[in-house]
């Protein structure tokens, strides 16, 4: 079967294998290399092509978030990512109201001193903080909170926090990570369907904000499959499952992350993290990922410990298998 010839991502190399790039400053930061599979690239391009989320599913340590990061990069679009928890609310990820620094500005406008009063006193916008939807829709709205243009700038700056990679000057396209999904209370995926499907949101005063048409956005959405999403939010996303790399994959990852490692440490380190895959696949014990397997392959190397040698085992427990305190007592036990 031949192979998948990218439309869209067309900086991408013909070996799938984007190379390392040092970072510019602390806006651009360096990224590392990346091995795209060729269902990633599809996925992605399909996701451009259709304007809706990709959802990414795969085990820890697969490459998920890896992959938002790169395609920013292959892209040279902005890159924009918010790690969801149990505590994540929409209006995090929209606009949130700071309310206590309001209720500071109004003691304050209480005064009697009547400059203090002239500096207190602000339009309900300034307290308006700008979540990641925001910014990846309209970034120039949301540097100045919501403020009308011929109002000015915000008192309080508002700051983006992402990777910049476009000019001023053009439009500011954006891939836009959320990253496990499946960490979130059961009520925020729904609550993100208005931005996903509609690209836009409400903003406390009412009015509502939507994506500059000019901008193009890819969201990438990541989750471990711990726990079931709706149906609902679902069909508005394309898909994509991220397998962990096979034997020969992972040699072709090392070789390009560990250039100076021997070929003969390195395809050693690799059988035995399949063998590994497969004993805890069958005790239902969590897997190494390919990012485990990268520190055993540099611990090897720096370390100059083989496979083959008796301090083997340390590291394979340092870094590979990282048992917990139960089971480590389990095992003493046994």
């Amino acid at each position: 079967m031949s192979q998948y010839t990218p439309r869209k991502l067309t900086r991408l190399p013909a070996d799938y294998c984007f190379p390392a790039q040092p970072g510019v400053d602390a806006s651009q930061p360096g990224v590392d290399a990346y091995i795209f599979p060729e269902e990633a690239v599809i996925a992605v391009e399909v996701a451009l092509v259709t304007q809706r989320p990709l959802l990414v599913a795969g085990p820890p340590g697969c490459g998920k978030s890896r992959l938002a990061e790169t395609v920013a990069a292959v892209l040279q679009w902005n890159f924009l990512h918010q790690t969801i928890t149990s505590r994540t609310r929409v209006e995090q990820l929209t606009v949130d109201v700071d309310h206590l620094r309001r209720l500071n500005d109004a003691q304050r406008a209480a005064r009697p001193d009547a400059r203090s009063k002239a500096r207190a006193l602000a339009r309900d916008e300034e307290y308006y903080n700008p979540g990641i939807f925001w910014w990846a829709f309209n970034p120039a709205s949301a540097s100045r909170r919501g403020l009308p243009a011929n109002v000015g700038k915000p008192r309080v700056a508002a700051r983006c926090g992402g990777v910049v990679r476009r000019p001023a000057s053009e439009p500011q396209h954006t891939v836009l990570l959320i990253d496990e999904i499946d960490k979130a209370e059961p009520d925020l995926p729904n609550d993100l369907l208005e931005p996903l499907d509609r690209r836009s949101f409400t903003l406390p005063d009412g009015r509502p904000l939507t994506a500059d048409p000019q901008q193009e956005l890819l969201t990438i959405i990541t989750t471990n499959r711990e726990r079931e999403l709706p149906q609902a939010f679902l069909r508005r996303c394309v898909s994509l499952l991220l397998r962990q790399p096979d034997r020969d994959g992972l040699i072709a990852i090392a070789r390009v992350h560990a250039p100076d490692v021997a070929d003969e440490l390195i395809v050693a380190i690799a059988a035995r993290m399949v063998e590994l895959r497969r004993q805890r696949s069958d005790s239902g014990q969590r897997s190494p990922g390919t990012s485990e397997f990268l520190d055993a392959v540099r611990t090897c190397h720096d370390l100059a410990i083989g496979v083959d040698s008796e301090k083997w085992q340390q590291v394979e427990r340092a870094t590979l298998l990282k048992p917990m305190a139960a089971e480590d007592e389990r095992s003493r036990q046994s």
